[in-house]
């Protein structure tokens, strides 16, 4: 069986991410579904994006001025504020310009609240999955709402959207995922991992895009030493270095991977313990070849028109 085809943030590449119209663009090219990051307001809405702040590359006031830097954080804007921001086109002459050459700007985009996703892909001629990644800051807390709260509200959205057979749970924070699960058993979560090379001696590639060294120490000081604030305690130190092993006793029903960590023995463990896999974010079509030949079961990419052609 093929792969699902997921558009990350709807097809970043091509149409302004985490947008309605980038949903829809998924949609009409026939993928089968999009992950999306979602955030809370200070008034307890579940909001679309994927920064913690308000992104300066992207986002402009009514007026047309490009907002600047520092920005305010999602967590402390209201639903009614962030739905005056436009972030249908990349600020011109930005980084994140210059590395979505292809993107088609789509003026008088804002920040969708999840609910009206869900009713976009509900609309789909044939099922579309939203990959809902509950995005919380475990390195600084002060940045998000605690991701306990965030996993209540998103749950609640889509519950209340009766969309929970279409819905799969990811993310970095496995506490948020572990609470869905609480109130949730049957919720599908897929817990997400970061490059494994951060956490093995020497340097990472350039190509896993390591943090900056004090952050990479940090990250690997945790892991060590079973203190990750992102695995809920369940580091893979205590479950004899192994990973897997970890995600599934915290209660995993898939492995959301970095793509480069996801050989052959590391699908055949998953498919050991019972766990789907799926990886993110592959833009390259040969890559994605080769993952489908391994049997994975879901590619998450920017490039929603070379996934067609896998």
């Amino acid at each position: 069986m093929p792969p699902l085809r997921i558009a990350h943030r709807g097809g970043a590449a091509l149409k302004p991410e985490n947008t309605l119209c980038a949903f829809a663009d998924a949609m009409a090219r026939g993928l089968d579904g999009a992950e999306l990051d979602v955030h809370l307001t200070s008034d307890g809405q579940v909001v679309v994006f994927h920064d913690f702040r308000l992104k300066p590359e992207i986002c402009r006031k009514p007026s047309g001025e490009w907002l600047s830097p520092p920005t305010a954080r999602i967590v402390d804007t209201t639903l009614a504020e962030l739905e005056l921001i436009d972030v249908g086109r990349p600020r011109p002459g930005s980084g994140y310009a210059l590395s979505h050459p292809l993107l088609e700007a789509n003026d008088g985009e804002w920040v969708p609240v999840l609910a009206e996703v869900i009713e976009l892909a509900r609309t789909s001629r044939d099922p579309f999955l939203l990959f809902v990644e509950l995005k919380s800051s475990f390195g600084e807390p002060g940045l998000s709402a605690p991701p306990e709260d965030l996993s209540e509200k998103a749950l609640s959205v889509v519950a209340d959207a009766d969309f929970m057979d279409r819905t799969v749970f990811v993310g970095f924070d496995w506490r948020a995922l572990r609470r869905v699960k609480a109130l949730e058993p049957s919720a599908q979560c897929w817990f997400t991992t970061l490059a494994q090379s951060w956490f093995r001696d020497g340097e990472p590639p350039p190509e896993d895009e390591p943090p900056a060294a004090p952050a990479l120490a940090m990250l690997r000081h945790w892991a060590g030493t079973g203190t990750s604030p992102w695995a809920a305690g369940f580091d893979a130190v205590k479950f004899g270095g192994s990973l897997l092993e970890s995600i599934k006793a915290a209660g995993a029903d898939g492995w959301f991977s970095f793509h480069r960590d996801a050989t052959a023995a590391a699908i055949a463990d998953a498919r050991r313990l019972g766990l789907k896999v799926g990886v993110w974010t592959v833009d390259d079509l040969g890559e994605m070849r080769r993952l489908a030949a391994g049997g994975i079961d879901a590619i998450c990419t920017d490039r929603t028109d070379l996934i067609m052609n896998m």
